[in-house]
């Protein structure tokens, strides 16, 4: 189960989305801990999720069904927002060496990653499904429940300490003016992303 669950954290860490655009982007401007802080976000939301959908998924999957629209929304505005303001920052500042979020701690920047992951409702559907397949709550009892959270937690968080590792060389190394167009380039993804998740492309 705990390799089930190591999978399972892969599974729902290792596809680019907007959060994995977020925490490169964040490493190249302000570096590795920054970026493991973000990516740190983005794994406790999966562990959320993943001991969720272990303790009550069904449950939870019906309660959130009739929801799923307005969290798609809600999560949708929140990226569009963000990557519009980090492009306006970037527009009308006249500083160009800190563009990225204006958080002033590692704990702000995890909860702000972390909140973005769990308003994901892709995130509970996809642990919901994975744990109603396995029967990871009826083939092996709490034990095997445990080790499948373990496994899934530390798989996405590895994943993100990967992403943060790549980008913080990347903070190092890239001149200011690649660190600009990285930064354009990856909120002008987010926004994309953003819109495509808002009408359900995604």
């Amino acid at each position: 189960m705990f390799l089930k669950g190591v999978l399972a954290g892969y599974g729902i860490a290792i596809p680019v989305g907007p959060i994995a655009i977020l925490i490169l982007e964040l490493g190249i401007q302000r570096g590795f801990s920054f970026a493991f802080c973000a990516g740190a976000g983005a794994a406790s939301a999966d562990l959320f999720y993943a001991a969720i959908a272990v303790l009550a998924g069904t449950l939870l999957a019906s309660m959130l069904a009739p929801f799923s629209g307005l969290l798609r929304i809600v999560s949708a505005s929140a990226l569009i927002l963000i990557g519009v303001w980090l492009l306006a920052r970037a527009l009308l500042r006249k500083d160009k060496d800190q563009l990225t979020f204006s958080t002033k701690g590692y704990l702000p920047t995890y909860t702000m990653v972390l909140g973005l992951t769990l308003l994901n409702p892709v995130t509970v559907t996809y642990f919901t499904t994975l744990i109603l397949g396995l029967k990871a709550t009826s083939s092996g009892g709490s034990l095997y429940s445990v080790l499948f959270v373990a496994g899934a937690f530390l798989a996405s968080l590895s994943w993100q300490t990967f992403l943060a590792a790549i980008s913080g060389v990347a903070h190092r190394r890239f001149p200011k003016g690649l660190q600009m167009a990285t930064f354009a380039v990856g909120n002008f993804v987010i926004i994309v992303m953003g819109f495509a998740i808002f009408f359900g492309l995604i």
